[in-house]
């Protein structure tokens, strides 16, 4: 009989802590609130990658890039591929920028795992996916959130970081899409 009273006890001890628990969950992250939160801060972040940013004039940047094409670090000019070696296997980036009045507002990057294949699980873009949040949040000390996009009603992994959006989703079968965003520019939320 005490037993059984114990039991019962222990188990609703248990259910009132789960349900404590469950009540005092941080509230759901919302695409809107990141976005909403980073333009507020008033902080200007407008680095992007290998000395490219927001603000960079089209002159300057083609200009950039065709330096970098010279010392055979990256090739094209109006599709630039990069040999992206900072993963667990070699990936192969492609960009160009978005312009607004002769601006960078936008870098859609496209990451494709070179030793990519069907059979190949380990480089899929899941897997590329998951190695690219962890590179991007130690590389540019953010985090990133799965969020809702009610633009396009899909799914990303989006961090913002003062005006600087970063995107993150699969692509296709075999790549991951990174768009980086000025939203102090282009603002998806505003359209």
């Amino acid at each position: 009989m005490i037993k059984s009273i114990m039991k019962t006890f222990s188990a609703l001890i248990i259910l009132i802590f789960t349900v404590s628990l469950i009540s005092c969950s941080p509230e759901e992250i919302t695409y809107e609130s990141l976005v909403q939160n980073g333009l507020n801060s008033g902080e200007r972040v407008d680095s992007l990658f290998l000395g490219y940013y927001f603000g960079m004039h089209r002159d300057d940047f083609h200009i950039k890039s065709w330096e970098m094409n010279k010392e055979e670090k990256m090739t094209g000019l109006t599709k630039i591929e990069y040999k992206f070696d900072q993963l667990k296997s070699r990936a192969t980036m492609t960009f160009y920028p978005t312009f607004v009045d002769d601006l960078i507002a936008a870098m859609p990057v496209t990451y494709g795992y070179d030793a990519w294949a069907p059979w190949n699980e380990e480089f899929w873009p899941e897997n590329l996916l998951q190695d690219l949040i962890e590179f991007y949040e130690e590389e540019y000390d953010t985090r990133f959130s799965y969020v809702l996009l009610p633009f396009v009603n899909e799914y990303a992994y989006v961090s913002v970081e003062g005006n600087r959006e970063i995107r993150m989703y699969k692509n296709s079968e075999n790549t991951v899409m990174v768009e980086f965003i000025d939203l102090s520019v282009l603002n998806p939320l505003e359209s």
